[in-house]
């Protein structure tokens, strides 16, 4: 049988829990939704289906929310573009697994290969030109910490020790980087640099 502390316990972690959530809710509606264009904007050039951004976005939405109600991200932007770049990946994955029985039966078929057309390489190789662009943007140290960190894929805590600085230094150029090379390809350019 519960107690009357138990019971008073209870109702105050109710209310703190309660007091959290609007604060999210706050944060969420003064820092999150200012960006569903820019969001919206990504989703769609990222996905094959571009019906598909609106339900995306409500699952970065509710990702993001979710994790706010644990520790509020600051700045909130990386941290959207991150979440929606992780989900595009794991639906890129999901739709990537295929039965070995369906792959067994595609090669007694016979059917030619999908390789990229012309069009798709001049493509990519735009993409390519942007994305280099953009670093060329950033400062020398954020793009170092960037490079180390995004395409070499070594630790903050290895990017530290190789740069000479501490691990929340590493985090800002990071989170500096995203936000610019984000503003820079994503529609949001405003000739500034970080």
């Amino acid at each position: 049988m519960p107690t009357t502390f138990d019971t008073d316990h209870e109702d105050a972690e109710r209310r703190r829990a309660g007091a959290a959530g609007a604060g999210v809710s706050h944060w969420f509606v003064r820092e999150v939704l200012p960006l569903e264009a820019a969001l919206m904007q990504f989703l769609r050039r990222s996905l094959s289906n571009a019906s598909d951004a609106d339900d995306l976005c409500q699952d970065v939405y509710v990702r993001v929310y979710q994790a706010a109600l644990e520790k509020i991200p600051n700045p909130a932007k990386p941290f959207v573009f991150t979440v929606a770049r992780n989900l595009l990946l794991n639906r890129a994955r999901h739709e990537a697994v295929v039965s070995i029985e369906a792959v067994a039966d595609l090669e007694a078929l016979n059917i030619v290969k999908d390789e990229p057309g012309t069009d798709r390489w001049v493509i990519a190789r735009e993409e390519l030109r942007r994305l280099e662009e953009a670093l060329t943007r950033l400062t020398p140290r954020c793009r170092q910490a960037f490079v180390l960190r995004k395409i070499e894929g070594l630790s903050q805590r290895e990017i530290a020790q190789r740069m000479g600085i501490s691990e929340k230094t590493v985090e800002r150029h990071i989170s500096d980087g995203i936000c610019a090379l984000a503003d820079f390809l994503f529609g949001e350019h405003t000739g500034r640099t970080r």
